[in-house]
């Protein structure tokens, strides 16, 4: 006799079939089989009960009198746990699990009949424990018992029952090991074992419990002794960072100690930094971490190039977190939008490194801002100056940055911020301009514009808003496809020109632009004894200011010629730079570097009997590999790069 028992939440209906057994008909779809006994006798009456969830049971289908039993009409579209029972015999849920938890999840299928037989034991015992950490306290893991050939697994935690404590019931009788496991801690194996092979066999007997308290071992120990490379003297802020999986572990210490506590177990790649003033070693070395045990990664770091500073409340003198720094060069460089930045921590400290080689920067300073988190002040930008701060480069402090050694800036000292809004316009026909971004500081475009409120909206309107109170110049740079010239407040052409415009603590200062069209500059790139050079960007340099004076990086073909747009008249300083990083510069035929006019509107192009000089730059400053002295790779001084 086959039985099908539907139930909702109170399995309230009992539905019988008809008792004479019966093979499912052609059309039948869903499971059937034959539920036995571990004698391979079948049994009659086993019930297979479909939970939805570990309360709920949505059907129940018991074998006939052949210990058949078959699943069907019910959705395919619903996963159920099975449950499969019979008196004297031990509850299995599908398949082969010993409760809810562990259980497969099935669906019933669509289109076939699928044969699926189940076994049921006779007899069950419960093992249960308490997992506490190195210091007797309760601690989380996730339990799993398992068979020594794998054949049955089952899982429990320990945050099901709280205080460390675990339970897993209805396990056949037999052998088993135990294994626990955490993010934080790994793997382990009952009794506080490493590895499976040292782990006991736990005998789990008809009726009986079993009691398998387990204590988390000490986790590893990585210490370190950093020291100058140079001198041999400790580093005196050290870091270790280990990559352990899931999670790395990282330390600091002092005088050139590090100590990381709770490494877990394993093979882990190490990295040991000393802050801005040394270079870090990630040279992929390696640490094996045992638990209990302390492991050596000393350390020789070698010094680079870098500065320190403290950020501070002008008026409060309370040190300031979250203000950043970008170096920037006296001339020939400017700022790119996203150009790297150092901040300062919750201490106010700010470290800005590590680099290699000399070089002399300025410092412009300005409050991060983060979308998710509100400041207690908020910062204007600035220059940073000797004693306070400035919207003029001209005044910033000239920072000399010394190969190998690491020097104290003075104090950055922050004021509350203002801002500068306005509204451009067509100088011609008075017409606003929409899609002008404008900068408090020279613009370099390499890596790009940073569109928003800087930049001008459908009514010509932009605003500059976290400038420090001073006062300030403005860029206004159009994009090559606008037709329009770059230039500066007062609608001029020389940052040292332009109109500078007093920002006020929380007030708003008017700075408005009237745009005209751009000036070209237009030739062909030569060597200087009139052999081409390989593709690159043409750039144009203010001969003045050393500004980037127009939209530049303009792709240079293999023949050379070029047109450099989006001048307003004036002076400027061809730059060319190859794909390759080799830089030249327009010069006439004595060898020195010339300047060029040109026409707001007008088109100047270059005799063909000038040339271009490699190598050099203006100011006599050098070249190498197509990055200044003061460049990234050779100093701290940002190039922007160029897109390729």
């Amino acid at each position: 006799m086959r039985l099908m028992r539907v139930a909702g939440a109170a399995m309230a209906a009992l539905v019988l079939i008809p008792t004479l057994a019966a093979p499912a008909a052609a059309d039948t779809v869903g499971y059937t089989g034959l539920v036995r006994g571990s004698d391979g006798v079948p049994i009659v009456g086993a019930c297979l009960a479909l939970h939805t969830s570990a309360t709920e049971v949505a059907a129940e289908f018991c074998t006939d009198a052949t210990g058949r039993y078959t699943i069907s009409g019910l959705p395919n579209d619903v996963g159920y746990k099975v449950r499969v029972h019979a008196s004297g015999f031990r509850t299995v849920w599908w398949y082969d699990a010993p409760d809810h938890r562990n259980a497969e999840t099935v669906w019933v299928p669509a289109y076939d009949l699928v044969e699926r037989d189940v076994t049921l034991g006779v007899g069950a015992g419960t093992m249960k424990g308490r997992i506490t950490d190195p210091n007797n306290a309760p601690a989380e893991a996730t339990v799993t018992v398992r068979t020594a050939d794998d054949s049955f697994s089952a899982q429990t935690d320990t945050w099901t029952l709280g205080d460390g404590r675990y339970e897993i019931g209805n396990l056949a009788p037999g052998q088993y090991q135990i294994s626990i496991y955490s993010n934080f801690r790994g793997t382990q194996w009952f009794p506080q074992q490493e590895a499976r092979e040292q782990a006991t066999l736990v005998t789990v007997t008809d009726g009986g419990t079993v009691v398998a308290d387990e204590q988390w071992l000490p986790l590893g120990v990585v210490e370190a002794t950093v020291t100058d490379a140079v001198t041999g003297q400790p580093v005196l802020r050290p870091c270790v960072y280990v990559h352990s999986t899931p999670n790395g572990r990282q330390a600091c210490g002092s005088n050139g100690t590090v100590r990381v506590d709770e490494v877990p177990a394993g093979w882990w790649e190490v990295t040991v930094s000393g802050g801005a003033s040394y270079f870090p070693d990630e040279s992929g070395r390696h640490v094996d971490v045992l638990r209990g045990q302390v492991v050596r990664a000393d350390t020789e770091l070698t010094p680079a190039t870098a500065a320190v500073t403290t950020v501070l409340d002008a008026v409060t003198g309370a040190p300031v977190s979250g203000v950043c720094v970008r170096l920037v060069a006296p001339k020939w460089v400017g700022q790119s939008a996203r150009m790297k930045s150092y901040c300062s921590g919750s201490d106010g400290r700010l470290e800005i490194g590590p680099f290699s080689g000399a070089s002399t920067v300025q410092l412009y300073a300005y409050q991060a801002r983060n979308p998710y988190v509100t400041p207690e002040k908020y910062y204007g930008a600035q220059w940073v100056t000797a004693n306070g701060g400035s919207g003029d480069q001209r005044e910033a402090l000239t920072v000399q940055l010394l190969d190998q050694q690491t020097v104290t800036v003075p104090p950055i000292r922050m004021d509350p911020p203002g801002a500068i809004s306005g509204v451009v316009r067509n100088a011609a026909t008075g017409a606003v301009v929409s899609g002008i971004c404008t900068y408090p500081y020279a613009f370099h475009p390499g890596q790009g514009n940073v569109f928003g409120a800087n930049c001008s909206n459908s009514q010509g309107r932009y605003t500059i808003s976290d400038l420090g109170p001073y006062r300030w110049p403005v860029e206004f740079a159009p994009t090559r496809n606008t037709g329009y010239a770059w230039q500066w407040s007062g609608d001029v052409a020389d940052r040292f020109d332009a109109t500078m415009t007093q920002v006020t603590v929380g007030g708003t200062a008017t700075v408005d632009a009237n745009l005209v069209a751009g000036g070209s500059v237009t030739g062909t790139v030569t060597r200087a004894d009139g052999s081409p050079l390989p593709g690159g960007y043409a750039w144009t340099y203010n001969a003045r200011t050393g500004d980037i004076a127009s939209p530049s990086y303009v792709n240079i073909g293999s023949n050379g010629v070029f047109t450099v747009s989006g001048h307003r008249t004036q002076e400027v300083n061809l730059e060319y730079l190859s794909y390759t990083g080799e830089s030249c510069w327009y010069a006439a035929e004595d060898g020195e570097v010339t300047a060029i006019d040109v026409t707001a509107g007008g088109t100047t192009t270059i005799a063909p009997t000038m040339t271009t000089t490699c190598g050099g730059h203006p100011d006599g400053v050098t070249a190498t590999s197509g990055r200044r002295a003061g460049g990234p790779t050779a100093a701290p001084v940002p190039r922007p790069v160029s897109p390729r």
